[in-house]
């Protein structure tokens, strides 16, 4: 397997790769605070960044607009993370994923706007314009909401 900040870059890379330096950033955050509050996490890297169903790329794959289950264990979503790498560092923006994700896990990323507002209790977010206004998640409401950055609303739990 990788080493840890390759693996949190490439989460960052798949989860927020379109998005600024702050919502790269704040995906960082997301991923380093469940390492450390064990929320859906091992308390490893790979026990958060692989936890089942936690971040979808690893386990999924976007097919017709819908999220298609691609991998079903943990040794096939470490197999996929490896195909996403080869994929991530032929990518224009490997290297801001990468050098963000060092950066968040320094603790000495330099907030340009909405990243200020994030703090350690924040462990989830979404992209409200991917999922079915049937099925968001209960944890998704304004009293649990910190911010939105870029595509993506973050919450604490």
């Amino acid at each position: 397997m990788m080493d840890d900040l390759s693996l949190l870059a490439l989460a960052v890379w798949d989860e927020a790769r379109g998005e600024s330096d702050d919502g790269k950033a704040a995906v960082a955050r997301v991923i380093l605070n469940r390492k450390r509050l064990r929320y859906s996490s091992d308390g490893t890297m790979v026990g958060t960044v692989l936890h089942k169903d936690q971040f979808s790329g690893f386990w999924f794959d976007m097919v017709d607009g819908h999220y298609t289950r691609v991998c079903h264990t943990l040794e096939e979503a470490e197999a996929r993370a490896g195909t996403l790498l080869a994929e991530a560092i032929q990518s224009p923006v490997w290297s801001d994923c990468r050098r963000i994700a060092g950066l968040v896990s320094a603790d000495s990323y330099l907030a340009e706007d909405g990243y200020s507002q994030m703090t350690d209790a924040v462990v989830l977010y979404l992209n409200p314009a991917i999922i079915n206004p049937a099925h968001m998640p209960a944890w998704a409401n304004a009293q649990n909401r910190v911010c939105t950055i870029g595509r993506h609303e973050f919450f604490h739990a």
